[in-house]
């Protein structure tokens, strides 16, 4: 991690450092695509680090590779397992077995700017809710004149599966891939043509603008730059968005992620800390001290409190609330009431997918041919539904089932 979160990460190395003697290097790779492709690249050359971090999307294929092992098996004995966030906890453990250690988790979130709301004649109060309010406040916003667009998100498929969680369908087969290697993908759906119909419709009206593939600092910068009205990207930028809209001079408005109607939940989103198989014991043992140490309870609220994900243990969660930080700080606070009031099902379980990052791009890439009306609606998603059933039956083949 790079930025402000690179730098707490690095102060957390450094007071454990402190603390035990044992020495820390924490080395930033890039984005989480980034790092992933040089952890392959570190277990061909053997040079893989101890502890490496991992975004949630790719946990399939490093588990495929049988080069990582559980890190429950590193952690000290008295460590308690049982205190993680369930929700949280509930994805990265496989089979029974916590494979790799929560740390850096989110869900998506809408922030909003109740200045533009107030501009437009907008409750600011009454964020949206649905996808078809998004609209009425889009148009509202626009029409007003109070920013150019009424809203942006990142093209990434991570708002995707928020949306199919909040809708209680799984975004492929065999359980969201839980139950076995998915198949297929679920675009040619109600619940499909629902959100890219919707998409497409914001887009043609103006009412949406792509800042790009993938495009995190680019949708924020229109947001703090009071380009659009709304935002929806992860509750990691909440920090960032307080600092950025009172520099901005705005007021910042966060709400629930809204849904087509219903709201079954959100899926988790971040990265976990991942360690090799074939570390020496007593190296084994010294990462996992460290995690031990980075996830203590003082230490993940410090690592919420400067960047907005939230704490994965709810002793850490439990204290906040003692100490009424979701009252002094009620944007921390609308990821927690959105995650704990989601059920734990399928549908919310993020998608276990072994060519993660094939089947995002497809989605992502199909996603703009189809809001940006180079194909029609059952021509896009039938041709996403083809070419990620095609990745998927070669991974499968590739790695041998």
């Amino acid at each position: 991690m790079g930025g402000g979160n690179g730098e707490t990460m690095t102060e957390l190395g450094d007071a454990f450092e402190d603390e035990t003697g044992i020495a820390v290097e924490m080395s930033y790779q890039g984005s989480y695509e980034d790092t992933l492709n040089q952890s392959f690249a570190g277990l061909e050359a053997g040079t893989m680090p101890e502890i490496v971090q991992i975004d949630s999307l790719h946990a399939k294929q490093l588990l495929d590779t049988g080069a990582y092992q559980p890190v429950e098996d590193v952690l000290p004995d008295d460590y308690p397992v049982a205190d993680f966030l369930d929700p949280v906890a509930d994805f990265f453990t496989v089979d029974g077995t916590l494979y790799s250690l929560p740390f850096n988790n989110s869900n998506a979130i809408l922030y909003y700017n109740k200045d533009v709301f107030d501009e437009a004649g907008l409750d600011p109060e009454s964020p949206p809710e649905t996808l078809e309010e998004v609209t009425e406040y889009s148009q509202a916003i626009v029409d007003a004149g109070a920013a150019d667009y009424g809203i942006t998100w990142p093209n990434h498929v991570w708002f995707l599966e928020h949306w199919y969680a909040l809708a209680g369908q799984p975004l492929v087969d065999n359980e969201n891939g839980w139950a076995d290697d998915p198949t297929t993908v679920h675009t040619e759906t109600d619940v499909g043509e629902t959100i890219w119909s919707w998409w497409r419709d914001l887009a043609s009206e103006d009412l949406y603008t792509n800042p790009g593939m993938e495009a995190w600092t680019e949708a924020t910068d229109l947001f703090y730059g009071q380009d659009v009205g709304m935002l929806l990207t992860s509750t990691a930028s909440v920090s960032g968005a307080i600092a950025q809209s009172e520099a901005n001079g705005f007021e910042l408005g966060t709400g629930f992620y809204p849904a087509i109607d219903g709201r079954e939940g959100v899926v988790i989103g971040g990265a976990s800390l991942w360690v090799p198989a074939d570390l020496p014991d007593d190296r084994a043992e010294e990462a996992g001290r460290l995690l031990e140490f980075m996830t203590r309870p003082e230490n993940q609220i410090e690592w919420h409190r400067e960047t907005g994900y939230y704490p994965v243990r709810e002793s850490a969660v439990d204290r906040l609330e003692d100490e009424g930080w979701f009252e002094e700080s009620p944007h921390h606070g609308t990821a927690f009431e959105q995650l704990l009031a989601s059920e734990q099902t399928t549908a919310t379980k993020r998608m276990l997918v072994g060519p993660a990052r094939k089947v995002a791009v497809e989605l992502q890439e199909g996603s703009v041919e189809i809001f940006e009306d180079r194909t029609g609606l059952e021509d896009g998603l039938s041709t996403m539904k083809t070419a990620i059933e095609s990745e998927m039956e070669r991974y499968v083949e590739a790695r041998g089932s």
